[in-house]
């Protein structure tokens, strides 16, 4: 039958992986089709959650849910992908395909230059890690260094969600090392608002969490520059501090334009409503690099876990199928809902491209306990990870029951 790859391991190519192994179980003629997923990492990390302490700990083995589906996983940097001899080169391997599932993901969008070079980020595990490195190796320094002052003063670069959602974790987590020295937390945005590309729903919500976590915030600035010791604003403003974090934003995996010219501002590729990379018929696209069109009204999936996850289902159903030459799908995820971890004073939960607030507060907290520690982790068991693979569209309904907890 051939071989069908999926190039990436988070979440969008877990689950394409996953649902191409479901398709392999039910379709006869794919009973021998090889199904190989290629990373650079043999964890999958728990992306959204890199905004909490211990960063270390989030992460799920891939190997033993892959061996348990029948997926061949190759460990190696994705270095090229050759789509006119549908080959893929990482590292020392040359790896071919006869379809293929570009799911690799999107990094941040740090400045240009020796700017972009300061500073921590939380983007990836290594980089969780070192800026919690960074945070208790702070209270070693003796009282007397001259680089002390702003010793416990965050400084974070982008007020979206990430932004926000560290921002309110820091105060609990710094008085913890801190050892009653002054904790101050700014976010910086070159928006008018904290939270601006979140909608008008949770303002209140962010703007009460920020006030009553103490979280100083600039609007309508940005960094100008940094070093070790301060920031600079835009306004001129210097900011004592030693610890600036990057949370501006992300763009696609620069293997999306190595595939396709035809991507948008975040570099993602123009797809099919099937996820065919448009104009390549044998390359479908999942996740963070898919400009893949969510609902009836034209809203792009964004560059988030619950759209990498369902883009995936569709991404590797559909490449299994058109190996198999039976009818694709058609991705849609009309159901948007964001969850916003908002530290000791809770959560908001939204629904809608409108984000109408449904809860706040403790409620929503335990709600966003629940999809960070339980939904978005893949389940280790053959027939649970299959069963879950389905392309389904997740309607009110579904969503009350699995999410909200709700049964009417």
């Amino acid at each position: 039958m051939g071989q069908l790859v999926i190039a990436g391991g988070g979440f969008a190519g877990f689950w394409a992986a996953a649902a191409a192994a479901r398709m392999r179980r039910d379709v006869p003629s794919l009973a021998s089709l090889e199904i190989v997923l290629i990373s650079r990492d043999d964890q999958l990390v728990i992306r959204p959650r890199l905004y909490e302490k211990d960063p270390a700990s989030m992460t799920v083995a891939l190997v033993p849910r892959l061996e348990a589906i029948g997926v061949r996983f190759e460990q190696g940097e994705i270095a090229a992908i050759d789509v006119a001899s549908k080959v893929i080169r990482a590292a020392a391997s040359v790896i071919s395909y006869d379809r293929l599932v570009l799911a690799t993901g999107s990094q941040l969008a740090r400045p240009a230059g020796a700017l972009g070079a300061r500073g921590f980020d939380i983007d990836t595990l290594a980089g969780a890690a070192a800026l919690d490195r960074h945070l208790h190796g702070l209270a070693a320094q003796p009282e007397a260094h001259p680089e002390t002052e702003g010793r416990w003063t965050v400084v974070i670069a982008g007020g979206g969600f990430t932004g926000i959602e560290l921002a309110t974790d820091l105060p609990e987590r710094l008085r913890s090392i801190a050892a009653g020295g002054k904790i101050r937390v700014i976010v910086v945005d070159i928006a008018d608002r904290i939270g601006a590309s979140l909608g008008d729903g949770p303002q209140s919500a962010i703007h009460e969490a920020l006030a009553a976590a103490g979280i100083e915030t600039r609007t309508g600035v940005a960094i100008a520059s940094a070093d070790s010791a301060s920031v600079v604003l835009s306004s001129g403003e210097r900011i004592a501090c030693r610890t600036l974090v990057w949370t501006t934003g992300m763009c696609a995996s620069p293997l999306a334009a190595k595939i396709s010219t035809r991507t948008d501002a975040l570099g993602r590729i123009e797809v099919t409503p099937e996820l065919r990379v448009a104009g390549v018929d044998h390359v479908f696209a999942a996740g963070d690099v898919a400009h893949a069109v969510a609902d009836d009204g034209g809203h792009a999936a964004l560059q988030s876990c619950q759209h990498a996850q369902m883009t995936g289902r569709f991404a590797g159903f559909n490449a299994a199928a058109d190996l198999a030459g039976l009818p694709l799908q058609a991705y849609r995820q009309p159901l948007y809902t964001t969850c916003l971890d908002l530290g000791e004073s809770g959560a908001v939960l939204t629904t809608g491209w409108d984000r109408i607030v449904q809860a706040a507060g403790e409620r929503a907290k335990a709600i966003k306990r629940h999809i960070n520690t339980q939904l978005i982790y893949p389940p280790a068991d053959r027939d649970a990870i299959l069963t879950a693979a389905s392309p389904m569209v997740m309607d009110e309904k579904s969503f009350k029951s699995r999410v909200l907890g709700v049964n009417s």
